[in-house]
């Protein structure tokens, strides 16, 4: 009797953990990054290597830190967790040699462009884009003002506004404030409804596969899990099935050496190694558990971040 009200009392906790877990999930809002927008930075100069946008050059320019920090305290004001460009910029300038690790793998392939290494360090799950143009009447000025959000896993765009403040002498930053504030409303409820459906259908991303030189088997191998017999490919599919949410993902590409999976939806959070503790999960740390699992045939895998939602996994040999 004493066994089976402890148990039911368990159940309940439970159950009760459970939805609590559930209802702070729900309860989230997603990190966001307020970056200048590309084709704003390429128009007024801001770019280097041959049209990559230099985010630090941009940054120098006091209208830009003006609008980029006003942008992100109306964000903040609502609830948003903030990730700062200037932050992410000093954390990037650490990575000297990172550059040469990803393009010396597989030929070169594995390249990370600026904007790739920006998303994969600031680890924020939605970008913001600001544009802005400031118009002069006499003693009297105008803004006008774009912003797109944008998903940083997959840089597809969630929403864009427009707005425009009044002709008047007052400051840039209360002129930004009242073009931003008339759509406002509109741009986070667009973001949370992508984040609610990102939380329950999991992030999107690209994961490729590849069959390193000294790889003893290929992705059309006969291999054996669980009694089965099956090529590599499927066991790989196999863990996809298991480890996606709903098993959702779809083969993109597919020969003896190269696998590319398109629309992979992860979990948003996992448990870390060590404690067990809750954490955010993008593509990288989503695949890493693989190699343990693929250890069984030999395989030893190695995974490249590419941003956040993108992540070339290696298959070698031991």
């Amino acid at each position: 009797m004493i066994r089976n009200i402890i148990f039911v009392f368990m159940s309940m906790f439970s159950l009760f953990s459970t939805a609590q877990d559930n209802n702070e999930r729900r309860a989230m809002k997603p990190t966001i990054m307020v970056v200048p927008e590309k084709a704003w930075c390429i128009n007024h100069g801001y770019t280097k290597n041959g049209g990559q946008v230099d985010y630090e050059k941009a940054l120098l320019n006091n209208d830009v830190l003006n609008v980029i920090i006003k942008m992100g305290g109306i964000m903040e004001e609502r609830g948003y967790p903030l990730k700062l460009l200037s932050s992410t910029l000093d954390e990037l300038s650490n990575e000297e040699t990172l550059d040469m690790t990803l393009t010396s793998k597989n030929d070169g392939e594995i390249v990370e462009n600026d904007l790739d290494k920006l998303l994969r360090v600031a680890q924020a799950d939605i970008i913001v884009n600001i544009a802005f143009e400031r118009k002069s009447y006499g003693p009297r000025n105008m803004m006008e003002f774009r912003v797109t959000s944008v998903d940083a896993a997959t840089s597809k765009q969630i929403g864009g506004e427009i707005g425009r403040s009044s002709a008047s002498g007052a400051p840039m930053s209360i002129l930004l404030e009242e073009s931003v504030l008339s759509f406002i409303d509109n741009f986070s409820a667009s973001i949370m409804r992508f984040f609610q459906n990102t939380v329950d259908k999991g992030r999107e991303g690209t994961i490729i596969f590849k069959i390193a030189t000294d790889s003893p088997l290929n992705f059309e191998s006969n291999v054996t899990l669980n009694g089965e017999t099956g090529e590599l490919n499927e066991v790989i599919d196999y863990w996809l099935d298991e480890n996606t949410v709903n098993g959702s993902y779809s083969t993109s590409s597919k020969s003896k050496v190269r696998l590319v999976y398109e629309q992979v939806r992860f979990p948003l959070f996992g448990k870390g190694k060590f404690g067990g503790k809750q954490k955010a999960l993008n593509a990288e740390s989503f695949m890493k558990p693989i190699g343990t699992f693929l250890s069984q045939f030999g395989l030893i895998v190695s995974v490249t971040p590419i941003g956040l939602g993108k992540a070339y996994v290696v298959i070698g040999g031991q």
